[in-house]
Order: structure tokens, then C-alpha cells, then sequence
């Protein structure tokens, strides 16, 4: 999305206030100089912060998944907090794995599949239950990401038929590839915090 420079200052600071969230934190979309900014209304909240507090992080990685080309999140409070370039890199690729997962939970079963309902490693609740997981407690997330791996290995040794087990097998190569992903960004989350110079 391209930004203009040449912004007024009363459209600098447009904001669009919306709804978000099953907490129901307030939040604003909306341009300050170049840069887009997400802007929480955390004034009254008892929540401190998206580093502090679980329930905050996950309110601000939905908002980041549903927004595109965020600079710069702030925090405003009875204090004003700040989120900018390193922790927005962190919390960007936490936002793109949360899209992969939802992405990855619109999979449908092959056609000839039988009792997909009824199946543990259905792919809309193996990555739909992943994505909740990633936003509300990242650090548990890659125990959830083993369980789920288990439970496909342990329907994969009972398959229905063809169709089930090419539908395991695809679910089992996503889960690796989410896997990979999340170690790749736990990577550049140490890489990041040795950059760090206070």
C-alpha cells in the first residue's frame, strides 16, 4: 500500500476507530506522518500491555492479522506505549504464521473421504486449535504443534481408506511445515533480542 508524504495535518492523524476482538479491545487504523499506525484505547484497561499480558499480545496479533503494512503499533493508555521496528518485526511474523494457520485450516479433505466430521486430525480444527494457541500462549505453542502431530500419526495407523490417508499425509507434511516456520521465527526472536542495545 503506498503512502503518501504529502498528507495534511488533520489527515495525518485520521483515525478509524473499530470493534475487535472477542476481549473487545478498541483499536484505530490510520496514518501519523508515513507511517501506519494501530492505535489501542487502553485507557480503563486492566491488561499492561502486549508484552505483559497474554489476552493483550493476542488482541494486537488479530488486529495485525486482519491490517496489512503496520509501522508502528501505540499502546495509548493513561501512559503511551510505543511498539516500533524490532518488536513490529517480531510481532509481523507472528501475524503471517497466524495467516498460514488459518489458511491452512480451509484445507478440505479430499473428495472420497468418509467420517470427517468425526476425525481428530481434520485439518480445519487441527490448524484452527493451532492459530488459537499461537495467539494466546506462543510459548506452548510448539507442545501443541507435538500433540497435534501425534494425534495424525495415531489415526494415520487406521485410515478409512485412500483418500483419508492422502488427506493424513498432507495434514502431517503441513504440521511439519508449521513446525519449521515457528522455529524459524524463534530464531530471529533470539537474533533480535542479542541486537538489542540499551
Amino acid at each position: 500500500m503506498a503512502r503518501s508524504p504529502h498528507l495534511d495535518k488533520q489527515a495525518a492523524r485520521s483515525l478509524v476507530p473499530v470493534e475487535q476482538g472477542s476481549g473487545g479491545c478498541r483499536w484505530s487504523v490510520g496514518h501519523e506522518g508515513r507511517d501506519l499506525t494501530l492505535t489501542f484505547a487502553c485507557k480503563g484497561c486492566a491488561q499492561k500491555g502486549p508484552v505483559a499480558s497474554p489476552r493483550c499480545l493476542q488482541q494486537a496479533l488479530e488486529a495485525l492479522a486482519s491490517e496489512q503494512g503496520v509501522d508502528t503499533i501505540v499502546m495509548a493508555g493513561h501512559l503511551e506505549t510505543q511498539i516500533q521496528a524490532g518488536g513490529m518485526a517480531v510481532l509481523d511474523k507472528l501475524a503471517i504464521l497466524a495467516n498460514d494457520l488459518n489458511h491452512l485450516s480451509l484445507r478440505q479433505p479430499p473428495a472420497g473421504s468418509r467420517d470427517c466430521a468425526r476425525c481428530g486430525a481434520h485439518p480445519s480444527q487441527i490448524f484452527a486449535g493451532l492459530r488459537t494457541k499461537l495467539l494466546s500462549d506462543p510459548p506452548e505453542f510448539p507442545s501443541a504443534i507435538k500433540s497435534a502431530l501425534a494425534g495424525v500419526h495415531q489415526a494415520s495407523g487406521a485410515p478409512f481408506g485412500a483418500a483419508c490417508s492422502r488427506c493424513l499425509a498432507d495434514t502431517s507434511g503441513d504440521l511439519a511445515f508449521v513446525a519449521e516456520s515457528f522455529e524459524g521465527l524463534a530464531r530471529f526472536i533470539m537474533k533480535q533480542g542479542f541486537q538489542i542495545v540499551v
